[in-house]
């Protein structure tokens, strides 16, 4: 079966080319993906499984990893909130003077300047 399925995506893999090198459309790639995971599982190495579909251990390394852990990609809804307000403090002198709406930044060289 293993053999069958090997012999009918090597044909299907060797049948893709382009000007450019080859360019293999994504669902035949990740079917390619999910039967080398699978034979990975089985303990075949990169190499083997490599002579057994016509591909290059990168391809086939990349091609496992992205049939292990699949990537989604979708558009999400996201909802875009203002920036929090600014906190401020208020400073209370002995005396009773109030300082009201300072940052926090502001009222520590406030209380450095007046020691």
């Amino acid at each position: 079966m293993a053999q069958r399925e090997a012999e009918e995506l090597r044909r299907e893999l060797d049948g893709v080319t382009s000007r450019h090198g080859r360019c293999f459309p994504p669902e035949l790639a990740e079917r390619a993906g999910r039967w080398i995971a699978a034979r990975r599982a089985e303990g075949a190495t990169v190499s083997e499984i490599g002579e057994e579909l016509g591909l290059g251990d990168n391809t086939v390394r990349s091609w496992c990893k992205r049939a292990s852990s699949p990537t989604t990609r979708a558009l999400v809804p996201v909802q875009v909130v203002p920036d929090a307000p600014a906190r401020t403090v208020s400073i209370v002198s002995p005396a009773g003077f109030r300082i009201d709406g300072l940052s926090l930044g502001d009222a520590v060289a406030l209380l450095k300047a007046l020691g």
